[in-house]
């Protein structure tokens, strides 16, 4: 029963952090659609995987997004889905951004005028932000201007959204006045009066979540292993392991190799556009599919990939899972299968399933097209 426990356990914390990376991406591509819509001429520009922001040797920051809705006019936006409870410790996380000299500050190739640095904060850490945003002298919160809005996902069973609010009382508003009217953000979170909202639609952006794929931070290796599965391995095949891929046969392995930095340069010139996927992202998650049991380590750089349909396997999560991303089906078997080995396999069989292994006959050249026996 313990290691019952304990593999349950493994299975819950690896679908957490699956979902609340896929969390991230979501609120991304939700912006990018909101922003684009309430655009103004063609200075519009929404950068998914900006640079650091460095204030001094000792600070540097990597912000969520960056989007330049006008010349004048950028946001500088990260998500705060954790919240410390010391309030040194979270002001310290804010720093980076607290200390920037905006007027100095070159952002998407422009210097704007005005730019604005928002915080989104998960609303069930909305009540420890604020108090520790309270606690801060206002300097802090206005040069420059930190905008922090909480935001939950709201009709999950209906038509799930994201609402985005201020924080009543803490912090300042956007510095959006130089937008015309209808683009303005300022209005709708403003504490004149009631606060309002600003409401996405999930179904508003699937697009930009499809091209998007990965947010400006590391990935799980669950969450990864993923989206490769899904979107890159089946163009690995050749014409006939594709054709028996498409019979939907779970027990069927079609097997090819990948080359670490080889596939790396794919993900990001043609999977996720202006990507920043780094080669050892890669690794961990192929070394990640040798404990799931559908890749071998062939050599520090090579693996094979034992291929398979699991439409069939997937169909059991796909009513249990609640809202978790387009893969979430996949990530619960993928990390049953994992932790199954993590709670089971003492720590040198573990460590062998991700040793280099020098087999012979590794790339599958069977011609699937013709019949087997039982075909005739």
């Amino acid at each position: 029963m313990r290691g019952q426990n304990k593999y349950e356990h493994c299975v819950e914390q690896a679908f957490a952090e699956f979902r609340a990376y896929d969390e991230i991406v979501d609120i991304v591509a939700a912006w990018e659609q909101f922003l684009s819509d309430i655009s103004v001429g063609d200075a519009f520009d929404f950068h998914w995987f900006p640079d650091p922001i460095t204030v001094d040797a000792d600070a540097e920051q990597t912000p969520m997004f960056t989007a330049s809705l006008t010349s004048e006019y950028c946001l500088v936006v990260d998500v705060v889905q954790d919240v410390a409870s010391d309030a040194q410790e979270f002001r310290e996380r804010l720093a980076p951004f607290t200390g920037l000299e905006t007027k100095d500050l070159t952002l998407n190739g422009t210097k704007p005028e005005t730019i604005d640095i928002c915080l989104l904060i998960a609303s069930e850490q909305a009540q420890t932000a604020r108090v520790h945003l309270n606690s801060f002298d206002d300097t802090f919160l206005q040069d420059p201007n930190l905008v922090p809005l909480e935001f939950s996902l709201i009709d999950q069973d209906t038509k799930p959204k994201y609402k985005f609010e201020r924080m009543s009382l803490v912090g300042e508003n956007f510095r959006d006045g130089s937008l015309p009217d209808h683009a303005r953000m300022s209005p709708r979170v403003s504490s004149d009066g009631t606060l309002a909202s600003i409401q996405i639609s999930v179904s508003d952006f699937d697009r930009h979540k499809a091209t998007g794929v990965l947010c400006n931070k590391q990935p799980p290796s669950l969450y990864l292993a993923c989206h490769m599965w899904d979107r890159v391995f089946y163009d690995q095949l050749n014409d006939s392991q594709q054709i028996e891929w498409e019979r939907e046969d779970p027990d069927q392995t079609l097997s090819f190799e990948v080359e670490v930095e080889s596939l790396t340069d794919d993900l990001n010139e043609y999977y996720i556009p202006n990507g920043s996927v780094s080669s050892d992202w890669v690794d961990e998650t192929l070394e990640y599919l040798c404990v799931v049991e559908t890749a071998d380590k062939l050599t520090d750089t090579q693996y094979r990939v034992d291929f398979r349909n699991l439409r069939e396997k997937r169909r059991e999560y796909k009513d249990v899972v609640v809202r978790g991303g387009e893969f979430s089906d996949l990530a619960m078997l993928f990390a049953g299968w994992h932790c199954e080995n993590e709670v089971e396999l003492d720590r040198d069989d573990l460590h062998e399933l991700t040793e280099p292994s020098n087999p012979t006959g590794d790339t599958d050249t069977t011609d699937y097209t013709q019949p087997t026996i039982g075909e005739y």
